[in-house]
């Protein structure tokens, strides 16, 4: 009896675990945000940290990072642009970087709530670019079908959001309820552990991406904000809005690495067959984070097909 009392405690404590944990984590306050770059926006979904990167004066470029990395991500590409003559705002989605947590589920709706109060925010008004890298390709998807008239051009770089996860990922998309969700909660830290661990080994990740990265896996938020947008925006296919900016002829272009393990190579073709507009390019030796460690070539490929009137 006694040992069955044991199993059962030690059960029901690997279960609570995933809450243990968060709770141990440091909630994201003043002095934290004390050194971020750039400035605070007070919006009404909570406080989003952004900045601007480039010229006063010259074409807008909106960059929306992924669900695991913040917007540090999008600095060395940013950079680049803005040496090209673009404006480049970069901001954190909630949950991430410096941008308030926001409990809840995160859809859609919740996404374009955010950047819509941001670029009201910014009094930006004229047309722009709209790039998305991994997570960010859905929400800047979803954004462009809700307001085509404000995009000048679509660019999505490893987009999600057109392939069926497998493994652990396509668990995580999931609503289960009762002990399956508590283990996929108590599992998910471990297999998103593993992937930043795997990212921060890669030589070619910048050392403040590699910061940016392990400060916000240690603040409370970040692993529950991704497990709602798995269970929210991320369960999402966007095909349908890849037909759409085909019939309405509004330009997207994709860019992938050629070794990314997160997009399978075949999503290439699947955009290729829902949008024939579609412009694809793929990098060599480039993996899903190609976006900060390969920033001179995507660079490059955007600043050529945005000369050639993408």
């Amino acid at each position: 009896m006694i040992w069955f009392l044991c199993a059962a405690l030690l059960v029901i404590a690997l279960l609570f675990l995933p809450a243990l944990q968060e709770a141990l984590r440091r909630p994201l306050n003043e002095a934290m945000r004390s050194d971020a770059p750039g400035d605070f926006a007070e919006l009404s979904q909570g406080q989003t940290h952004y900045r601007w990167i480039g010229p006063l004066r010259g074409p807008v470029v909106v960059c929306v990072h992924g669900i695991t990395t913040p917007s540090e991500s999008f600095v060395p590409l940013a950079k680049e642009l803005a040496e090209m003559g673009y404006r480049v705002l970069l901001y954190d989605l909630y949950g991430r970087g410096y941008s308030d947590y926001v409990p809840g589920v995160q859809d859609r709706e919740f996404f374009l709530q955010q950047l819509n109060d941001l670029l009201a925010f910014e009094g930006i008004v004229e047309d722009f670019v709209l790039v998305g890298h991994s997570a960010g390709g859905a929400i800047a998807t979803a954004y462009a079908a809700a307001n085509v008239w404000r995009i000048r051009s679509l660019i999505l770089i490893t987009p999600v959001g057109l392939h069926a996860p497998r493994g652990p990922m396509a668990q995580f998309r999931k609503r289960p309820h009762g002990v399956k969700n508590l283990m996929l909660r108590w599992s998910y830290p471990i297999v998103a552990r593993r992937y930043v661990n795997r990212v921060l080994a890669d030589p070619r990740t910048p050392e403040e991406v590699q910061k940016a990265q392990r400060a916000q896996s240690r603040r409370q938020g970040h692993a529950p904000s991704n497990l709602a947008a798995m269970q929210g925006i991320l369960r999402e296919d966007f095909a349908p809005e890849q037909k759409t900016f085909n019939q309405q002829g509004l330009p997207v272009l994709a860019i992938w690495g050629r070794d990314d393990m997160i997009v399978p190579c075949d999503t290439i073709g699947r955009l290729a067959e829902i949008n024939r507009s579609a412009k694809q390019d793929v990098i060599e030796g480039a993996g899903h984070e190609v976006v900060y460690t390969h920033p001179k070539e995507v660079a490059r490929i955007i600043y050529e097909n945005q000369r050639l009137g993408l």
